[in-house]
Formats: structure tokens, C-alpha cells, sequence
């Protein structure tokens, strides 16, 4: 075989999957058809990922990307406003994460997976998978590689899914995004950003969506609206700027970097994500709306749960189990399940709002939301998660994945 693993996809999961199992010592091979680096949104960390960071072998600080503490909730169309400060969580929840550009972020992931021993060629596109009873066969665009075991971590393009047409809209959260980068913000607004409010995402409610103003230090900005609406335009943003005070004023004078870019219908759920000898990871496997900031981090931690899981049965020759990968779907999909409920109440219930903007709020729950936004989903003395997926009114349970062929 010329591969133990053939990982497509160089994103933030992709290059996790390739750096751990090249720690490891196998041969890993990843076919990314970009060329590093490249712009994405999706810049807001959660405190997940710090134990990721280490494994890795990656100082985000080292690299100057911005500490984020926590998040703030604005809803200026009652003056509402809170702050969720990670240090304030449950005991255990690590206390900060990190703001990221993410052309900067993803290429030094993945350089940093080449350094351990991971082979990365960019601007290679795969072009067909046969996955047999042996082996793993791919040709791209440029030649053909076997290996014994195939990572899909190709994002939302969730190649292997949209292949098998397993991959599910979830139409009950945001339809769409519109987005952009500002720079040469007012040095003051800068300072205000990244020093007096410690990095913070904040999260604006309006009509009908939600918005995100993302800090990344170095007078820049990622500002961007999720609608519900049907027919999302650039304009929209532009007009949610002019109608917030806050927006408004953190913009003021700043450049945009780039002109508006469109996401439609991008919140989905792949129900086959593994099988004999492959696997999906990160949003091939499912992205939820981003309002919460989960698609990075539960990418990267469920990427290195995936490989914890491979590792064994590469050693001991399981790798076509085709139930390999079943009690990693299952942990991975209960984060899911958790932030899918958080976002379901965010948009249909009355829940999140009281919670957020409420005069007094009970102190263990408030922990434990802030816990649950840290994703720190998996311990189980969280009054507030119990709270929260005890509602069948409430609870959404993604379909349990089923093993399958690719």
C-alpha cells in the first residue's frame, strides 16, 4: 500500500486527522484542492479545542491569533446585553479560546501536520473513490493513491455524503449567511475589542437571524448575518450595519477588506458518516448553524476522537470493521445534538432570550449554559445541558448515523 490513510480535505479537521495519525506513525496522505492559504469565515474558537492545541503540537498565542474570552449577546432592539466570560463556567471548563483568521489558522495547521510526517499536497483535487473489501482507491486530478483507510474531511462540500445523498438539510435554523472583513478599524474601537471586552464574539439578536461581529485584532473585523429569510442578499448585511447602533459604530471609518460573500442553505446532516475501511469528519459529517461558533471546535475534537478510535484498529488490522466507527459517532454526536437543541432554542423558543437578558438569573444554570458554549458537552453534572435536553419540546435529536458503503 502506498498509504495507511488518505485524508481529503485540509481544513481545520483534515489536517487534525493527518497530524495525529502521523504522530502516530502512519503514512497519511492529504489531497487538498485549494492552495494555502485561503480565506474562510468561521473564525470563533471555543475552549475545546485547547487540548487539541496540545496534541498537535500548535500554540495558537505563538502564532499571534487573538485570546477570546468569552461571549457577549446583544439584542439592541430592547437594550438588551450580557456577557459569558469562559472563567465564570462550571469547574474543569477551560477558561478562554481563541479569535482566528482563518487563512492564517488553517494553513499553519497544516503545515504543522507536514512537520510531524504527514504528506499535503495542495491543489489536488480528488477526483474518484472506489472504497473496495482491500483497500481504498483514489485517482485526482494529477494520479491515483491506495491506501488501507479514507478520511472524508472535505467540509460542507461533504463529498462522500452528497455522493450517496445522505446528507439532510436542517431547514428548522438559519437558511443562509451574507459576510465580510473590515480593517483599519478606529485604533480605540480596536483596543475596545480585543482589550476592554477580551476578544469576545458578540452575537447581536435581529429580526429574523442573528449577527456576528468576530474580532481578529490588527484593527480588523468579521462581521456577518444569518437570516431565515428566503433570497439572502449582500445588501442585507449593509442594511443590518445601518440600522445597529453598535455595528454602526464599530464599522465607522474601517475599509472592507473584501466584498460580501454568500452562504446558502449550509446547515445540514450527513446520516451515513462512516463505513468499512472510511470515514466523515468535521462538517462532512454535519454543520449546524454557526451561531454558537461549534463547527470548528467539534470538528477538531471529534477529528481527534476519530483518530484515537483509528489508530487501535490500524494496529490490529481492523480498519474494515464496518462498526468501527459507531461508538465515535455516537460521542460526537451527542455534542451535536446538544448545540442542535441550544440553536433550535435560540431561534424558536423564549428560552435562550430570557435566559440571556433576564434581570436575575439562577448562577448554577448560568454556569452551566456557559459550559455548554465552551463545549464542554460530554461531562454529565451540567444542571443546565440536563435542563436543556430534558424538553421534548425542545430537544433536537439528529437521526443516529448508520455505517454504510461510500
Amino acid at each position: 500500500m502506498q498509504h495507511d490513510v488518505i485524508v481529503i480535505g485540509g481544513g481545520p479537521s483534515g489536517s487534525t486527522t493527518a497530524n495525529l495519525l502521523a504522530q502516530a506513525g502512519f503514512r497519511v496522505l492529504v489531497l487538498e484542492r485549494e492552495v494555502f492559504p485561503r480565506f474562510h469565515i468561521g473564525e470563533s474558537l471555543l475552549p475545546c479545542d485547547l487540548e487539541v492545541f496540545r496534541r498537535l503540537g500548535v500554540d495558537p498565542d505563538q502564532h499571534g491569533f487573538l485570546y477570546k474570552a468569552g461571549a457577549e449577546f446583544l439584542d439592541e432592539r430592547i437594550g438588551g446585553h450580557t456577557e459569558y466570560l469562559f472563567a465564570d463556567a462550571l469547574p474543569g471548563t477551560a477558561d478562554h479560546a481563541y479569535q482566528v483568521e482563518r487563512a492564517k489558522f488553517d494553513h499553519v495547521l497544516l503545515q504543522r501536520a507536514e512537520e510531524v510526517g504527514a504528506e499535503v499536497h495542495q491543489g489536488e483535487r480528488a477526483l474518484e473513490i472506489a472504497i473496495e473489501a482491500d483497500r481504498v482507491l483514489v485517482k485526482s486530478d494529477r494520479a491515483s493513491y491506495e491506501a488501507r483507510y479514507l478520511v472524508d474531511a472535505t467540509g460542507q462540500d461533504a463529498v462522500l455524503g452528497r455522493r450517496a445523498k445522505t446528507t439532510k438539510q436542517l431547514v428548522d435554523f438559519g437558511l443562509a449567511a451574507t459576510f465580510s472583513h473590515f480593517e483599519e478599524l478606529d485604533p480605540a474601537i480596536d483596543r475596545e475589542l480585543c482589550e476592554t471586552t477580551k476578544g469576545n464574539i458578540k452575537v447581536l439578536f435581529v429580526d429574523d437571524g442573528w449577527c456576528w461581529a468576530i474580532p481578529l485584532g490588527g484593527r480588523r473585523i468579521s462581521i456577518g448575518l444569518v437570516s431565515r429569510r428566503k433570497g439572502i442578499q449582500s445588501a442585507w448585511l449593509e442594511e443590518t450595519i445601518a440600522r445597529s447602533p453598535f455595528l454602526s459604530r464599530v464599522t465607522k471609518g474601517a475599509t472592507r477588506h473584501r466584498r460580501p460573500g454568500m452562504l446558502a442553505s449550509f446547515s445540514f446532516h450527513n446520516e451515513k458518516q462512516h463505513g468499512a475501511r472510511w470515514s466523515c469528519t468535521g462538517d462532512a459529517a454535519c454543520f449546524l448553524d454557526p451561531v454558537f461558533s461549534s463547527g470548528v471546535s467539534l470538528g477538531m475534537v471529534g477529528a481527534s476522537h476519530l483518530v484515537d478510535a483509528l489508530v487501535a484498529a490500524l494496529r490490529e488490522g481492523r480498519e474494515a470493521d464496518p462498526a468501527l466507527m459507531d461508538a465515535h459517532a455516537k460521542h460526537v454526536g451527542h455534542a451535536y445534538d446538544v448545540f442542535a437543541t441550544l440553536i433550535n432554542s435560540f431561534y424558536h423558543t423564549g428560552l435562550l432570550h430570557g435566559l440571556f437578558f433576564a434581570p436575575e438569573q439562577d448562577p448554577m444554570l448560568r454556569k452551566g449554559l456557559t459550559s455548554v458554549l465552551a463545549g464542554d458537552v460530554w461531562r454529565d453534572d451540567n444542571p443546565f445541558q440536563q435542563k436543556l435536553m430534558s424538553s421534548k419540546r425542545r430537544v433536537i435529536s439528529l437521526p443516529p448515523t448508520v455505517n454504510g458503503p461510500a
